[in-house]
C-alpha cells in the first residue's frame, strides 16, 4: 500500500489524483504566491518521480506537457508516484521571463536554496525541502532560450559529489526519455557554458543529495509547441516504464522515435563579435565541418560579417531572432561526440 503524501493542504492518499495551489511568498499587499502543485499517488509503494517546469519562466513546453499528462494517469494503475510543479518560479512565468524581476537571480542556480535569502533563493528552498523529502527521481523541463531553434535533447551530468551510480541512474532516465542528442556534462572538469552558480542548479543539487535527475530540453522558450509537448508526454510515459511505476497505454500521446541520437561530450556557446542581424543560420541538429558557414551578420548597408565553424561541430541550438549586440550568443555547439 502506497503512503499518504502531505505537502501544504494538499493531502493526497494511495489511489488519488490531487492538484492545486501551494503558497510560498507574498507580495507586497499580502497577496498569496502560489505554485500549482499536481499529485498522482499510486495504490502501490514505488518511486517517487518529480516533474519540474519553468523554473524559468519563459520556458513553456515543459509545463503543458506536465498539465496535459497527469490528470490521464490512473493512480490505481501507478506504482509509486508522481509529484509534479509545473510552474516552479511563478515571478518569472508572470514577467514572461527567465529570471525571478524581483530580486534578477536565476533560480535554478540557487539551489538547495536558503530559507532567510532573497525571493529566488526562499522559493528554491521551499521546493528543495519537499523534493529531498519525496523525490526518488526528478525531471528538470527546460527549453532553450527564445531567441534560439533547437532540437530536442536531454543533459545529463557528472558531479563530484555525487555517487557513481546516483549519475548513471540519471543517464539511463535521461536516454529512457528520448531526444536527438544528449549531453553528458562533466562537473568535474572545466565547462564555462555560462556564467553563474552552476552548483546551483536543480539537477546538480539532486545528484549530490542521491536523487537521480536530468535536464531535458524541449524546443524554444516563449510559445507552446504542439510536437514538442507531445514529447514532454511521451517522454514521461517512458521514464515512468523504465522505472517500472506505469506500463498503461495514454489516449492522444503519439510515439517518438529519435534514429541514433548521438552523445555529445563536449559542448560550448559560440559568441558574435560583431553587432547586426543574423541571417543564413546553420540548422539545429546539422554538422558543420571546419571552415563552414555559421551564418552572417549584416547591417543596412552590407555583410558585417561571416562566421565560420572553427572545428568540425554539431549545432545543437541556432539563433532563430537576428539582432544581436556584441557578446550575444550565436549558436550552441558541441564539439566533441
Amino acid at each position: 500500500m502506497g503512503r499518504v503524501i502531505e505537502w501544504d493542504s494538499l493531502i493526497v492518499n494511495p489511489g488519488e489524483y490531487v492538484y492545486g495551489n501551494v503558497k510560498v511568498a507574498e507580495y507586497s499587499h499580502r497577496g498569496d504566491i502560489n505554485i500549482p502543485v499536481l499529485i498522482v499517488n499510486g495504490v502501490e509503494d514505488g518511486p517517487c518521480l518529480w516533474l519540474n517546469g519553468a523554473v524559468h519562466g519563459d520556458e513553456l513546453n515543459g509545463p503543458i506537457a506536465i498539465r496535459n499528462l497527469l490528470p490521464k494517469i490512473d493512480p490505481k494503475q501507478l506504482k509509486g508516484s508522481i509529484i509534479a510543479t509545473p510552474i516552479s518560479n511563478p515571478l518569472a512565468f508572470q514577467a514572461r521571463q527567465k529570471n525571478t524581476p524581483q530580486d534578477g537571480l536565476d533560480m535554478d542556480m540557487q539551489f538547495p536554496g536558503d530559507s532567510k535569502g532573497m525571493l529566488s533563493q526562499r522559493i528554491a528552498f521551499q521546493l528543495f525541502e519537499q523534493i529531498k523529502k519525496y523525490a526518488t527521481h526528478l525531471i528538470d523541463f527546460h527549453t532553450l532560450g527564445t531567441p534560439f531553434d533547437a532540437k530536442p535533447y536531454t543533459v545529463f551530468k557528472r558531479v563530484p559529489v555525487a555517487e557513481e551510480a546516483v549519475c548513471d541512474e540519471a543517464e539511463k532516465m535521461a536516454r529512457a526519455f528520448g531526444g536527438t542528442s544528449h549531453c553528458l556534462v562533466d562537473l568535474g572538469g572545466k565547462t564555462n557554458e555560462l556564467p553563474g552558480n552552476i552548483l546551483g542548479f536543480l539537477d546538480v543539487q539532486c545528484l549530490a543529495h542521491g536523487i537521480p535527475a536530468f535536464m531535458t530540453e524541449i524546443g524554444s522558450g516563449g510559445q507552446i509547441q504542439s510536437d514538442m509537448v507531445n514529447l514532454g508526454e511521451y517522454g514521461i510515459l517512458n521514464v515512468l516504464k523504465s522505472l517500472d511505476m506505469y506500463y498503461e497505454e495514454v489516449n492522444d500521446v503519439t510515439p517518438v522515435e529519435f534514429d541514433n541520437p548521438i552523445t555529445l561530450t563536449s559542448r560550448k556557446f559560440l559568441y558574435t563579435d560583431k553587432g547586426g542581424l543574423v541571417v543564413d543560420s546553420a540548422q539545429s541538429g546539422s554538422f558543420l565541418k571546419k571552415g563552414d558557414l555559421l551564418c552572417r551578420i549584416i547591417d543596412m548597408f552590407g555583410t558585417v560579417d561571416e562566421v565560420r565553424a572553427g572545428e568540425d561541430m554539431y549545432i545543437i541550438a541556432s539563433r532563430k531572432n537576428p539582432p544581436v549586440d556584441t557578446g550575444d550568443r550565436l549558436a550552441f555547439v558541441g564539439v566533441k561526440w
